[in-house]
């Protein structure tokens, strides 16, 4: 009898999992791959979308990707790289492009915890790979309103299927395997020789385990929308804060973009905290608004793991699970990396390489 070929059963379409769908069918082509999404679609927090307050289309929040990023760097066009980094000081207001000034701005953005509280390890890893920074790893793509066009979009062509609104609620094992996936309204036979990938965020892996959460830390991104085109000194698109408000300043056209990492858990009003990021970059760009404009304030709450020492230590040290065909993907996995889209594709890259060892 003809044996029926492997089907992996990817839960989450984050850039993990999606990853993982990649990553089987350059392996095994003749693999199955389905992705069940428990949101309405695609990315996880890495997507775009038509937003009706603003009227325009807007990233759910600005990704970065630098030239050290060897698996993302190869989807941006070489005329997109930015070549320069500059960063201002709030509290001196000069501007300066050393790098080297600003490691704990740059570990801070990196890891989404304050450089003192990040893990040695974590911030070796990021020492080794992105310092020093040689001019092409120095290379900064931001996106630009195009995460699903860019990133999202091309990966989800490597699912044979994409079922999206499939919250997994249960998985049921018999004899020390994984046997049924127990959906919303569904269950799903696991073969006897299929692999599920479990590319979800900690949150989500704890609900199905029962364990305990990891600490998180909060992200917020704001977005403004002016009627003409917002101009940077220099003509520059993107800027690193230091001592100020927001951590991170991108503009596209008429839309600016402010990223404030490890933000408190309680960050008081958040409207204020709007008007006072733009006061601030009324200040950088040297001009006097006659108001602020329209803004739309994304607060994500659980963003990442928090990656100081003692949450480090609690990360998997492999992609294995109590079941020997369910596998772990997700940057929250990778214990020594920072929390990233490049560190979600190396989990990715881990769980079917170990998946494949069965």
């Amino acid at each position: 009898m003809e044996q029926r070929p492997v089907t992996y059963h990817i839960i989450g379409s984050g850039v993990a999992g999606l990853s993982c769908a990649k990553i089987v069918k350059e392996k095994i082509p003749s693999a199955k791959t389905i992705i069940y999404e428990a949101g309405e679609h695609p990315g996880g927090r890495c997507y775009s979308y038509e937003d009706k307050d603003l009227g325009c289309r807007l990233d759910n929040a600005t990704h970065v990707v630098i030239g050290a990023n060897k698996h993302l760097a190869r989807f941006i066009n070489p005329a997109e790289w930015e070549q320069e980094c500059r960063f201002w000081d709030a509290h001196s207001e000069t501007f300066s492009t050393n790098y080297r000034n600003f490691p704990d701005l740059i570990i801070k953005s990196m890891t989404n915890t304050p450089a003192d509280k990040t893990a040695p390890e974590i911030r070796k890893t990021i020492l080794w790979k992105t310092f020093p920074w040689n001019k092409k790893q120095r290379k900064i793509y931001f996106s630009k309103n195009d995460l699903s066009q860019r990133i999202i979009n091309l990966f989800t062509s490597y699912a044979d299927e994409l079922l999206l609104n499939s919250k997994l609620l249960k998985i049921d094992s018999q004899f020390g395997r994984a046997a049924q996936l127990t959906f919303s309204g569904k269950q799903v036979e696991i073969g006897a020789n299929d692999k599920v990938i479990l590319a979800v965020d900690n949150r989500s892996f704890c609900r199905l385990t029962g364990e305990t959460p990891l600490g998180h830390n909060a992200i917020i991104n704001i977005f403004y929308r002016t009627s003409q085109k917002i101009y940077l000194p220099d003509n520059i698109n993107f800027i690193g804060i230091s001592r100020g408000l927001a951590d991170w300043i991108f503009v596209n056209d008429n839309i600016l973009g402010a990223t404030l990492s490890a933000v408190p858990e309680n960050p008081g009003d958040l409207q204020q905290l709007a008007r006072d990021v733009w006061k601030e970059t009324d200040r950088l760009r040297g001009v006097n608004s006659a108001f602020v404009p329209s803004f739309k304030i994304f607060y994500h709450k659980t963003a990442t793991i928090s990656q100081d020492r003692a949450t480090n230590d609690k990360r998997p040290l492999s992609a294995a699970t109590q079941y020997p065909n369910v596998f772990l993907a997700g940057d929250w996995t990778m214990k020594d990396h920072p929390c990233c889209l490049e560190t979600a594709v190396l989990s990715a890259e881990r769980a079917v390489k170990e998946s494949l060892k069965i």
